[in-house]
């Protein structure tokens, strides 16, 4: 019969055979373990459109094609929105998909951007967001930008949402990623203070009509 000490020692024994082949087991485990090579992300669209603002505020000048005073002869202040469409793969767009979208949506193609209309307004224009900025037969780009003047319309809020109604079904049909334009993902908090900045610029334009009618 075996005493409580021999037990014990076969206990003892059998947890050091565990604690041994574990660790043994773990070595061979660990030596096998494949080795991934983390590199770097270069982000091409950013190095391609570092001074997007720029390329906006040259392709983009609302204020010399269309205003609602032409008499006037002060320049305008823009009060521009930008939304980047980005594929999420960074894979080119279909071009001929692409052209065929933007007509399907009844927009019209000038000086290389498409702008879109609406009872004889301009609402907003799109672009390439790549270098020149511009649409040609071979275009290539993962990048489409849209934009509008706020100053330069009348109903700013009615153009935000045409703008996201916009940019959702191109989403929806090129896989793209839509961003604000500091080409980070669009948040509703984003989207509420893009829409607060409209409702001002309307409130600022009734209070300087009651001005003018008042003078």
């Amino acid at each position: 019969m075996q005493t409580n000490s021999d037990i014990y020692l076969i206990g003892l024994s059998i947890a050091l055979f565990i604690v041994i082949t574990f660790f043994f087991l773990k070595r061979i485990s660990s030596s096998n373990e494949l080795k991934v090579k983390i590199e770097e992300v270069t982000d091409i669209y950013e190095h391609e459109i570092d001074k997007q603002e720029g390329l906006a505020q040259s392709s983009f000048n609302f204020s010399d094609e269309q205003t609602n005073e032409p008499d006037s002869k002060e320049e305008k202040d823009q009060e521009l929105v930008i939304f980047n469409l980005i594929s999420v793969d960074t894979s080119n767009y279909d071009m001929d998909q692409l052209f065929g979208f933007l007509a399907n949506y009844q927009t019209k193609l000038t000086n290389g951007y498409f702008s879109y209309m609406k009872a004889g307004e301009e609402i907003f224009r799109i672009a390439n967001a790549l270098n020149p900025g511009t649409f040609e037969s071979n275009a290539k780009t993962h990048a489409v930008i849209i934009v509008s003047d706020l100053n330069n319309v009348n109903d700013a809020t009615n153009v935000i949402s045409s703008m996201l109604d916009f940019a959702t079904q191109f989403s929806e049909n090129f896989h793209a990623s839509i961003c604000d334009s500091n080409r980070l993902p669009l948040t509703k908090q984003m989207i509420s203070h893009i829409e607060s900045q409209a409702q001002e610029i309307m409130r600022l334009k009734q209070l300087q009509n009651i001005e003018k009618i008042e003078l």
